[in-house]
């Protein structure tokens, strides 16, 4: 059986087309002087850019650092073919190629590396980091580099793509923070047939999620397709393949039977959706649908902390829940705290299973890290040198921490 053996030729494709031109005779004596004196001028030139030229490891690492700009660009000017190569080198200082390989780099790293929109910024210091980074320590091959492009291009095309949605549908690109989530969005009011072709408030999400729920909801893709009909071919070409992925992916999980509007928008999913601020909605309106236990409980004044701690100590202490405490249960807190101290496990399922999902964490850390701490020392009845037995000053403690129907002693 014959046997091919294949010798794997790792040096620098720099290298490869210099020795190709020397060997054809494509690069003179002449030729070859002037790229020695290149070289002699873009190491000194690489060396200050991200150091200095007075140390000689700074020099061998600008070396390193030219022959690897040179051989990307290179590389990817002859698609490998070492004769276009060596005619470049022939053709063009040696300096131009460092450059050229230099602002390929650059213009990577100037393209998004990911759907996020805030946040990103590109500086001379951090273009200066990459560069340092790419051409020395993790330098990149042509095949890594063109991948690289081929992703940060995608992700340049679906945040264009997201304000293109975003400037039909009534939103403002600086409201956007990730592009996928405004996407996904999208393509929810899309799906869900006679719905508003805007992007959903937090309220009308709620509504777009109940719609889509049953099984025999169905795309309408005349509807979409005709909303798209003004759209460049390359955006109507990723509706089409958003659209897939949500009716592949994000339908089977909004129509789960564990599957809330509210688990979508604040759980912890990494698939998330987009809603757009409204001046005009009524903010208890979405807690009531979302979370009406918790809107019942706490009379819809949730955002009152004296609210939030009534309904905490109620259920602590093993009482039914509710917005307002009358002094005779109270007492009844205090003495059964002091009896046998506050179920904070109560406190936390309660939270879990009522509150919505977006501030239930806050609530459970305030009533653990906080409220519960503070209740504690300010409650009990343990210092012989200042004896509660009354509960004066554990009563004044919660009048003043919770919302109670009685007014302060008077003095």
């Amino acid at each position: 059986m014959a046997t091919a053996l294949t010798t794997f030729d790792n040096r620098p494709f720099f290298d490869k087309a210099l020795r190709y031109g020397v060997q054809q005779g494509m690069l003179t004596p002449a030729l070859l002087q002037g790229i020695q004196e290149g070289f002699s001028k873009g190491i000194v030139q690489i060396a200050n850019y991200f150091g200095t030229a007075y140390l000689r490891p700074e020099l061998e690492l600008a070396l390193h650092r030219m022959v690897n700009l040179v051989s990307l660009y290179l590389e990817d000017l002859s698609e490998g073919d070492l004769q276009i190569a060596a005619a470049s080198l022939r053709d063009k200082t040696l300096l131009s190629h460092s450059k050229a390989g230099s602002d390929m780099l650059k213009q990577l790293h100037a393209m998004p590396d990911s759907t996020l929109i805030v946040g990103r910024s590109v500086s001379p210091e951090n273009q200066r980091a990459y560069l340092d980074e790419k051409t020395a320590a993790d330098t990149l091959s042509l095949t890594e580099y063109r991948s690289e492009l081929a992703m940060r291009q995608a992700h340049r095309n679906t945040i264009d793509f997201a304000f293109w949605l975003a400037g039909k549908m009534g939103v403002s690109r600086d409201d956007i923070d990730e592009a996928n989530s405004l996407i996904r969005s999208a393509m929810l009011v899309f799906f869900v047939d006679q719905a508003e072709l805007t992007l959903p408030t937090r309220t009308a999400f709620v509504g777009l999620i109940k719609a889509a729920k049953p099984a025999k909801a169905r795309l309408n893709d005349a509807r979409m397709k005709a909303f798209l009909k003004e759209a460049p071919t390359e955006f109507q070409q990723l509706a089409q393949r958003a659209m897939a992925r949500f009716i592949e992916k994000d339908l089977p999980q909004i129509r789960s039977a564990s599957s809330t509007a509210d688990k979508l928008l604040y759980g912890e999913s990494s698939e998330t959706y987009f809603v757009r601020e409204s001046l005009d909605e009524d903010v208890r309106e979405y807690d009531r649908l979302v979370a009406r236990e918790w809107d019942r409980v706490t009379r819809g004044e949730a955002d009152d902390p004296a609210v939030v701690a009534t309904v905490c100590f109620f259920v602590a202490t093993g009482f039914p829940p509710k917005a307002a405490m009358l002094l005779r249960e109270a007492r009844e807190v205090i003495r059964i705290f002091r009896t046998r101290g506050f179920d904070s496990r109560a406190v936390v399922t309660f939270i879990d299973d009522h509150a919505p999902e977006a501030i239930r964490e806050d609530l459970k850390s305030s009533w653990m890290d906080d409220l519960r701490r503070e209740a504690e020392e300010r409650l009990a009845d343990r210092d012989p040198d200042w004896p509660d037995a009354h509960m004066e000053r554990a009563l004044e403690y919660l009048r003043q921490t919770c919302r109670v129907t009685w007014k302060a002693r008077k003095r």
